[in-house]
């Protein structure tokens, strides 16, 4: 599943994370519950899980990697990277992760777990719950960075300015801004990104805090997709 993001700048602007311990909301459960109460189906969900730490403790992360998966060695020019992909899918989830070394040794190592699925119900929500404590008890530290994003199928029900609307209004967004995609003719892209208290990570553009986004992509025959995020996860939709 392709990884939803933002802008690339924004990535070069994250200026404040919220620890672990400090998270008082699961942001990927409250967009599968913006979902489901504005009678859309998602298409699919990916969360990932990173954090920087010092050789040695990922090395041993890869060793512990090794004695359970197969894992698959990539290499550039910049890093060199252990791969383990689809460890398992116990309730239709596929956990992937990836340790990332990079060959410039001012550059501290990267730990990267992302947790997918293409479906969304009670039995997935419990199965989700307990691999991320699962995998944040084990692996990861207070400094651990969790980023979200879940994308609807498209549908020609519902009216896009009640979407918004909604959404505006449950995550009681603030400094909300909107972009429109005018590089790609070949999408009709809208971007409203803004701020919510609700959730805890964030970044800063032009002073003013960012957290939370709504894609609104037109697809041929009148239909729409929506694609929930939080900043940090994007890509070319």
């Amino acid at each position: 599943m392709k990884r939803i993001v933002l802008i690339s700048l924004m990535v070069l602007l994250f200026t404040n994370t919220v620890t672990a311990k400090e998270r008082q909301t699961n942001e990927l459960i409250e967009m599968a519950s913006f979902v489901m109460e504005n009678k859309l189906e998602v298409n699919n969900w990916e969360v990932t899980v990173k954090e920087h730490m010092n050789l040695s403790k990922l090395e041993e992360i890869v060793r512990v990697l090794r004695s359970s998966y197969s894992v698959t060695i990539e290499e550039n020019k910049n890093s060199k990277i252990y791969l383990v992909r689809d460890t398992h899918k116990s309730g239709n989830i596929n956990v992937e992760y990836s340790a990332v070394f990079p060959k410039n040794k001012q550059y501290q190592p990267e730990f990267i777990v992302s947790i997918q699925s293409d479906s969304w119900n009670q039995s997935i929500k419990s199965t989700y719950l307990e691999t991320l404590h699962s995998l944040t008890s084990k692996f990861f530290t207070e400094d651990v960075k969790i980023f979200s994003c879940m994308s609807t199928k498209a549908s020609a029900i519902i009216e896009k300015e009640n979407i918004v609307e909604n959404f505006t209004e449950k995550l009681k967004i603030r400094h909300k801004n909107t972009q429109k995609d005018t590089i790609n003719s070949t999408q009709n892209l809208e971007i409203i990104y803004g701020y919510t208290s609700l959730w805890g990570n964030k970044i800063t553009i032009q002073d003013k805090p960012v957290n939370v986004q709504l894609v609104t992509k037109h697809i041929g025959s009148g239909d729409v997709q929506y694609i929930i995020g939080t900043p940090i996860l994007i890509n070319e939709y």
